[in-house]
């Protein structure tokens, strides 16, 4: 061989060394002891363990987990005797003996499946080396028992009023969809709406309140939204596509906002996120919102007007470290670290605004989540506080539903509502899923389900729901659609509210009640007067099992 083709040849074998992939430690099956997964239903898992080329020493572990594997499966039992690690607890974590080449070992445990229907496949590491190639099996939804109707939140009398129905299991999983259009009654006032659904037989229930009565001229559309969570790209499950899709075709909402992590996200991931973001947006249809879950003081949500020029930007993705949760916190590798999305999208601006970002403060009393006030670091545009998400209420630290967690580390910072409002926090409230199991509008993995944000817009298009929410034409509700209005003086608020159960209307202010209203007038204007001249207030709905509904927030020295 000359001296130049042996020169090439050792060229080809360094290349061709360096893009070969590390040989496994070991190949695996898995098998169910059911044909057809249930949703919520116990199965029982083998997981059989065969060791590679290189053997399996004693002592490896075997590690198995469940997408997503804190907020998907709760309920996993570990095998007696399994070692816990970490965040063992949502693991099965067990010793492998001393594996030969060829030599086999199988695992079998008993788990709970998660409660959302779709495609599932466990995860599972060998030391941490994850073993990808498992096939997925679709979770099914249970038997129907449930028929739900969501209709509009106002219509014009004996306008045609559009209808959604949706046939559930016990779970909230779909299993039937129909959307038609009704004559709404002729009458004005506050009626449901009735519907049957044939599907192996006939299904009827009614619609929600709906306040039948001509639209406000200026605002005419009440758009409902979940603007915050995730799919499979950070921390959740199913694809960017899935999700709006979920929104619009199964939650019949308005809109959505899919706001996955930006420490997660690569540059790739990026582009798939925003691609589908603007694919789903549909002005006068289906809203989407482009968004990220970002980390400033705690968690933060950002929402950018302009998409294309997000697109633009060179960097967004994140770099060198973790970029799963086990990656961080099982095996301790650092976070990945993050450009600063929101200076260079500012930096890009050609005209000087702020009307193309709003920031909201993420549920804030959670654990590891949450924000104290005062800010620690100043955000731009944030006129937007999340009260509300699956992981609770950050109304204040004795409210219902609050935020849990556990004890807090020695030098983190959480606050509520009433704190951030004390620290001179504008802000209109919001609220949201933050759901992981591909279920916007509604979730299984949380403390709580919901919830769901309103907002009263001209038109329904990107533009005009970030402008209506930084300017306070929206509320907050934990999931169901409560109609909530108010109109603001010194001392009074007019209120109009139409929604379930309805207990009592009350005005917090300065966190406490200053007024209170029982018996509520559905679908009509009343006054709440006398009130203090307090610094802040909003107005809240009270409703069974500790639902809620809030809109505000007033401040006496801000609000016209």
């Amino acid at each position: 061989m000359s001296r130049r083709r042996l020169a090439l040849f050792l060229i080809l074998l360094v290349l061709g060394c360096g893009r070969r992939e590390p040989s496994p430690p070991a190949a695996l099956t898995t098998s169910w002891s059911v044909d057809t997964l249930q949703a919520g239903a116990e199965a029982r898992l083998t997981v059989t363990v065969r060791a590679g080329i290189g053997a399996v020493p004693a002592g490896t572990h075997l590690r198995v987990g469940f997408p997503h594997w804190v907020y998907g499966s709760r309920d996993v039992q570990r095998p007696a005797g399994a070692e816990a690690a970490g965040y063992g607890r949502w693991y099965v974590v067990e010793p492998l003996p001393a594996l030969r080449p060829g030599e086999e070992h199988a695992t079998s445990f008993s788990l709970r499946l998660p409660g959302t229907a779709g495609p599932f496949a466990p995860l599972v590491w060998v030391d941490w080396v994850p073993l990808r190639a498992l096939p997925q099996r679709m979770i099914e939804a249970g038997p129907p028992e449930r028929l739900v109707l969501i209709g509009p939140s106002q219509v014009a009398p004996g306008a045609s009023a559009r209808i959604a129905a949706r046939l559930e299991d016990s779970l909230g999983n779909p299993i039937a969809t129909e959307v038609r259009s009704v004559a709404a009654p002729g009458t004005p006032g506050v009626h449901r709406l009735p519907l049957t659904l044939e599907h192996n037989g006939p299904w009827t229930a009614t619609t929600q309140p709906v306040l039948v009565q001509e639209p406000d001229p200026e605002r005419p559309y009440i758009a409902w939204l979940d603007l915050h969570g995730h799919s499979a790209l950070s921390d959740g499950r199913g694809t960017a596509d899935a999700w709006f899709r979920a929104a619009r075709d199964v939650q019949h909402l308005d809109g959505a906002a899919l706001s996955d992590h930006d420490w997660q996200l690569d540059d790739a991931e990026w582009e798939t996120l925003l691609a589908a973001t603007d694919a789903a947006n549909q002005s006068g249809a289906f809203v989407t919102l482009p968004a990220a879950e970002i980390n400033v003081n705690g968690h933060e949500i950002a929402y950018f007007a302009d998409l294309p020029r997000l697109r633009a930007l060179p960097r967004k993705g994140s770099r060198d470290g973790a970029r799963t949760l086990w990656e961080e916190t099982d095996r301790g590798d650092p976070t990945a670290r993050v450009p600063d999305l929101l200076g260079a999208y500012a930096s890009s601006r050609t005209t000087p605004s702020e009307a193309d970002l709003l920031v909201v403060t993420h549920t804030s009393l959670a654990r590891g989540m949450g924000t104290g006030y005062p800010l620690q670091t100043p955000l731009p545009s944030n006129r937007a506080f999340e009260i509300y998400s699956s992981h609770g209420s950050s109304e204040c630290d004795a409210c219902p539903r609050r935020v849990g967690g556990g004890p807090l580390e020695p030098d983190e910072r959480v606050g509520s509502l009433w704190d951030a409002l004390d620290s001179g926090l504008d802000a209109t409230l919001i609220a949201a899923s933050d759901a992981h199991d591909g279920r916007p509008g509604t979730d299984n993995w949380g403390a709580f389900r919901g919830g769901l944000t309103a907002v009263e817009v001209p038109e329904l298009t990107r533009a005009a729901v970030l402008q209506a929410i930084a300017a306070g034409h929206a509320w907050a509700t934990t999931g169901e659609r409560t109609l909530l209005r108010v109109r603001w003086r010194d001392d009074a608020v007019d209120v109009l509210v139409v929604g379930e159960d309805v207990q009592a209307v009350e005005v917090v202010g300065d966190r406490a009640v200053v007024a209170r209203r029982e018996h509520v007038p559905q679908g009509t204007w009343f006054t709440l007067d006398g009130l203090p001249a307090n610094a802040w207030r909003y107005v809240r709905v009270l409703q069974p099992d500790g639902t809620r509904a809030w809109r505000g927030v007033w401040r006496a020295d801000r609000t016209p």
